[in-house]
């Protein structure tokens, strides 16, 4: 009997973990900003700990740089997915200052996930698509 508790408490705990981990990467809202060439920039208030996630447009074939900046010397990293989800990029090295490089192999939409810890911190999020 003390087993089959054990192992529906343990079923339990392991759930109610992954549950969590779960809603925590649903909560974050991904924003889609538009064409990646247009882009202007943008500027986010960030929590330690926060994270924003944009999505942006570009063209197979030409180079775009990424960029994060902090105002703070917090850690900002910032990571690059494809439309596939696989991860084409990041700059995960410590300080507030993130840039990523990468030319499409094909047209699509990429997501950019800014992460920041460390205290709060004022980012500005840009992209340079080349010529």
């Amino acid at each position: 009997m003390n087993q089959l508790v054990t192992k529906l408490v343990t079923t339990a705990v392991i759930g109610l973990a992954f549950t969590t981990v779960c809603s925590a990467q649903e909560n974050v809202k991904t924003t889609n900003l538009g064409g990646g060439a247009q882009f202007k920039g943008r500027t986010v208030q960030m929590k330690d700990k926060g994270e924003v996630a944009y999505l942006l447009s570009f063209k197979a074939g030409k180079e775009f740089e990424a960029t994060a900046d902090g105002t703070k010397n917090t850690d900002v990293n910032l990571f690059v997915y494809d439309q596939a989800g696989n991860q084409v990029g990041k700059d995960d090295s410590p300080g507030p200052k993130c840039s990523v490089k990468v030319t499409p192999d094909k047209d699509g939409k990429y997501k950019f996930v800014i992460t920041n810890t460390g205290g709060e911190n004022t980012v500005t999020f840009k992209v340079t698509v080349a010529k």
